[in-house]
């Protein structure tokens, strides 16, 4: 067994690692999405490398695409742009499965780790 796998089995032994693991892919995942659209398949393998099976990993990047479709929107609503986000049709629905598909997509690593 090698070093990351013996490691990872260890973080999804642990309740409060697994925790903090999730946790930390978010944020991390979150600040390369700001620079990066990788960012949500980065934020996706993260939570899902440390989830405790595949389903679970896959709701965990569903989950993150949509925090971070969130964090979008509260930034739009903060600079006062929202009803002309929500507006925009189709771009609406791209803006939402872009983050939300990618890091499901991202989260599948969980199945071959």
């Amino acid at each position: 067994m090698s070093v990351a796998r013996a490691w990872l089995t260890e973080i999804r032994a642990d309740h409060r690692a697994r925790w903090f693991g999730l946790a930390a892919g978010v944020a991390v995942g979150l600040a390369a999405a700001w620079v990066h659209w990788y960012g949500f398949l980065l934020g996706g393998l993260l939570v899902g490398l440390v989830s405790k099976d595949l389903e679970r990993g896959l709701a965990a990047g569903i989950g993150f695409g949509l925090l971070a479709w969130a964090v979008f929107a509260g930034l739009v609503a903060a600079n006062g742009g929202l009803e002309e986000y929500a507006a925009t049709g189709r771009l609406l629905y791209l803006s939402v499965g872009i983050p939300v598909g990618l890091s499901a997509l991202g989260s599948l690593i969980r199945g071959a780790v």
